[in-house]
């Protein structure tokens, strides 16, 4: 397999089996009709990428779209300092803009703004809040529509999409041709380096191609005649990278050079090989958990049913006979199931007649804010690798 961003040849690291699209979440008459496809991780030894061996349509992915991003406190109080940073632009194209997490701050702070937003369901929400927001992916037909009608940005924001395109090198060009020449990119992405160091092998799944190391991205936009500014750690996700891009060439921020360093001695196919073995293990240990609890008497759900759950439950074999249902805030996942393994999906109202003695917190970053939903009252686990906390 060649590496989709430099052209070497890659090694496969990773496994994670036979899995079904992480943010497609089934009704119980669906479920003859999920697929499910190989889940394999590879590296590139050259520019460190890794990304995945399968690629599925992206219009089949996102285009009926589950995943709302106001609902997590997390995420609105993130994008609300993004949108402080951001106070002094002239015009914010955000694109990947979900249902306006984004837009709403900004606009409250007086900036043009614009979505782009592939998701027919969640784009209708933002703008039936008046948060502008064009349908459609983010291609070279956007461009001409975002330039005729508003002219040139100059900012343009990409959290957490970038990850998802199935052509990165096309998606550049097409940045390029919609922003100021001064301008400037920001993209924010799952970080490699956390997902290794933490054993965050949930993070993969079939919705996101790419997980980038810095190095990784300063040799795609330089392959594209631009420069990485800046780079800063934020929490979402884990832990990611938000990483300033600008056309042509400039001096970059000792940040910049630091992480590239930092990447250079550590990231290796030897540690990649060593973290694929540890996942494995961590796995075994979160089922053995459960299975600990069950053998007890006690009752397990779970808090949070983000699309990593896919690949923890189905690469574990975990279903609903080891976690009975998953609390989830968002209203269109709640009556659904969880993909592949079809773990019902309720909303918090279920704990006040269904209470369970474990409360598994698959979304863990967010935990304080799921901990003062739920009153503490439970012992909480979280899953990989598997501990409780308090």
């Amino acid at each position: 397999m060649q590496c989709a961003l430099c052209g070497t040849g890659m090694i496969e690291f990773l496994d994670l089996g036979s899995q079904p699209l992480a943010n497609k979440y089934p009704t119980a008459d669906q479920f003859h009709s999920e697929d499910f496809f190989p889940l394999k991780v590879f590296f590139c030894p050259a520019c460190k990428n890794v990304q995945l061996g399968t690629i599925i349509s992206r219009e089949r992915m996102f285009e009926d779209y589950y995943y709302l991003s106001s609902v997590n406190p997390g995420l609105v109080r993130h994008f609300e300092a993004l949108a402080e940073n951001l106070k002094d632009a002239r015009f914010v194209v955000d694109i990947g803009s979900n249902d306006g997490i984004l837009l709403k701050p900004l606009k409250e702070r007086s900036v043009k703004t614009l979505g782009v937003e592939p998701s027919i369901n969640v784009s209708k929400i933002a703008n039936d809040q008046g948060l502008e927001t064009l349908t459609s992916f983010f291609n070279a037909d956007a461009v001409r529509q975002i330039v005729e009608k508003h002219g040139k940005p100059d900012v343009v924001v990409a959290s957490s999409i970038f990850t998802h395109l199935e052509d990165p090198h096309t998606f550049i060009k097409d940045v390029k041709n919609v922003m100021t020449d001064d301008g400037s990119f920001i993209i924010e992405v799952e970080y490699i380096g956390n997902i290794i160091k933490n054993v965050q092998f949930e993070r993969f799944y079939l919705d996101r191609i790419f997980y980038y190391s810095l190095s990784s991205l300063d040799s795609l936009f330089r392959s594209h005649g631009m420069y990485l500014a800046d780079v800063e750690h934020i929490e979402p996700h884990g832990g990611s990278l938000r990483v300033t891009v600008k056309k042509g060439s400039g001096s970059t921020s000792p940040r910049v050079t630091a992480l590239l360093s930092e990447e250079m001695a550590t990231l290796s196919a030897d540690r990649l090989a060593t973290f694929g073995r540890t996942v494995a293990d961590s796995t075994t240990a979160f089922r053995d958990a459960l299975v600990t609890y069950k053998r007890e008497g006690k009752r397990v759900a779970g808090y949070g049913s983000p699309a990593r759950v896919a690949t923890i439950t189905n690469f574990g074999k975990i279903g609903p006979e080891l976690v009975a249902f998953i609390v989830d805030d968002s209203p269109l996942k709640q009556g659904r199931f969880s993909p592949g393994l079809h773990i019902p999906i309720v909303p918090a109202s279920h704990l006040d007649v269904h209470k369970p003695d474990v409360l598994v917190v698959f979304a863990h970053e967010y935990f304080d804010d799921i901990k003062k939903k739920t009153g503490g009252g439970y012992t909480y686990l979280f899953p990989i690798p598997p501990r409780e906390v308090v």
